[in-house]
């Protein structure tokens, strides 16, 4: 199988350089003493830093098309914005933690039909109550006339709770639309992706490599019984099952949490 040159090129590259470039923005220090303390930092360098070198229908546009928005309207422009996208290679687009005037932005894309902030999140809160207001300030403030979007990415539940709150406070400045996603999302569209069969090896090993690591992560959701690898109840050593259906009455006016009961 011959390979793309361009492929090979990106991707020779691309060896090693997600830490790269979280070190070469001051997210990590020359020595790593602080790696603990970056962990989303580094989290946004992998996958943005490989999203980034993957044709465009085959990374970032099906993941960001999974966005979710408040307005019918919002979703909709952002989808077709996605889609109107002429170059498939906008690894000159994606730019990380940039800084604004009040805030700094973990990724920002400049897409030839819209403007996407992305704000990320791993296992810690929103560094101040107001954060999203102050980047949604400085993405309003930004270059071009495209749509501006601020996206909230975060595991679940915690970014759905997290993105409700910032709608019901009201506090993000007209002119940018706000959504959220997840990295379950993230993780599962990775997953559908690579089974596009017009992929090369290349672009095939980055998303498996994208993928090992978010299941690593754990973001990978529960689907089904038949997903599991191996028997969930085993029968013969722990479990045995009767076809007879069997009642019980619990004398308890009341079930209290963190209490324990005991059936005999």
């Amino acid at each position: 199988m011959h390979a793309d040159p361009v492929t090979c090129r990106m991707y020779g590259h691309r060896q090693g350089g997600e830490s790269l470039l979280a070190e070469i923005h001051g997210k990590i220090s020359s020595d790593g003493s602080n790696l603990s303390e970056r962990l989303e930092d580094q989290l946004t360098a992998n996958v943005f830093g490989t999203l980034r070198y993957l044709p465009f229908p085959k990374g970032i546009q099906p993941i960001f098309s999974k966005a979710v928005f408040f307005s019918q309207t919002d979703q909709t422009v952002f989808i077709n914005g996605l889609a109107a996208q002429k170059d498939e290679f906008i690894g000159d687009k994606v730019n990380f933690w940039v800084k604004g005037e009040r805030s700094e932005i973990d990724v920002l894309l400049e897409l030839d039909h819209l403007t996407i902030g992305i704000e990320v999140k791993y296992h810690s809160p929103l560094s101040s109550d107001d954060q999203l207001e102050r980047e949604a300030s400085d993405l309003l403030n930004g270059k071009g006339q495209t749509p501006k979007f601020l996206l909230l990415l975060g595991t679940e539940p915690e970014v759905n709770m997290m993105a409700k709150k910032v709608m019901e406070d009201r506090k993000l400045p007209s002119g940018v639309h706000f959504g959220y996603l997840s990295w379950q999302e993230v993780f599962h569209q990775l997953v559908y992706v690579q089974k596009n069969e017009t992929l090369n090896e290349f672009e095939r090993l980055m998303l498996k490599d994208l993928t090992a690591l978010l299941r690593k992560k754990g973001f990978d959701r529960f689907q089904n019984f038949q997903s599991l690898a191996c028997p969930l109840v085993d029968h013969c050593s722990y479990f045995h099952f009767y076809t007879d259906e069997q009642f019980f009455h619990l004398s308890a006016n009341r079930i209290e949490k963190e209490w324990y009961y005991e059936f005999r």
